[in-house]
């Protein structure tokens, strides 16, 4: 019966909790959530959060909560449940180190087993909000930081998803002047590379099929890996807008 209970277990989709700044509610604005498939998403994407400091208003007119507090009000989760830091595009690069270690360390304190931080754009133009200390902050810099944890192994539980990477090329297509925020081919095609690396760290089938010429792949191929390749997803054949 417990075997029973355990494959049962082990069939059911995998839980993500995504906490993301504008840079990622995109995908809630331009109505590409369903994108976020082969899993249970639970899409927390608020303009102008901030990791530790207060958050500034955001463009919906409210103030949300930092990412820190998000964690921490989040109930324990599952052995299987996956945390997903999206978030940090309004924050400075010179409090990055201490800001984003306070965020791990909570979520390490909550159980989660699983954490993934995604990588910020390089090379944007994105203009931080009038209330923060500086104009511009460092996004290079924050990767680098980003790097140096994940290899410093003081949080085994972190993974790094490199969308900075993944979304070299289609900077002029998924995303608007300022490089950080996305048109709504870059909402389906974000959605979409997170629903592959979900279904890549968890050995399922890919979601939806590379191009019409693709068939089903199992276990899903890491998009990043194969992108070099094929180039991107046939994203507006694979949604049809």
């Amino acid at each position: 019966v417990a075997a029973q209970r355990s494959a049962v277990r082990d069939q059911l989709p995998r839980r993500a909790t995504i906490i993301g700044d504008s840079a990622m509610a995109g995908v809630r604005w331009n109505g590409a959530l369903g994108g976020l498939r082969g899993f249970v998403a639970d899409d927390r994407l608020e303009s102008c959060r901030r990791l530790v400091d207060n958050s500034c208003r955001g463009r919906e007119g409210r103030r949300p909560l930092t990412a820190l507090a998000e964690v921490m009000l989040l109930p324990r989760p599952a052995a299987t449940e996956v945390l997903i830091i999206a978030t940090g595009y309004n924050d400075v690069d010179f409090k990055f180190p201490t800001h984003s270690r306070q965020v791990l360390g909570a979520a390490v304190a909550k159980g989660y087993q699983t954490i993934v931080w995604i990588t910020y754009r390089e090379n944007v133009t994105y203009q931080l909000p009038a209330s923060t200390e500086r104009a511009e902050s460092n996004d290079r810099a924050m990767n680098a930081e980003l790097r140096g944890i994940d290899a410093s192994g003081a949080y085994p539980q972190l993974q790094l998803w490199d969308l900075n990477d993944y979304t070299q090329l289609a900077s002029g297509w998924w995303f608007t002047a300022d490089g950080v925020h996305q048109v709504r081919r870059g909402s389906w095609g974000v959605a979409d590379w997170i629903s592959r690396k979900m279904a890549h760290i968890s050995g399922l089938p890919c979601p939806m099929p590379w191009g019409r010429s693709y068939g089903q792949e199992q276990p899903c191929t890491d998009p990043n890996v194969v992108r070099r390749t094929r180039g991107y997803p046939d994203i507006d054949a694979l949604y049809d807008f």
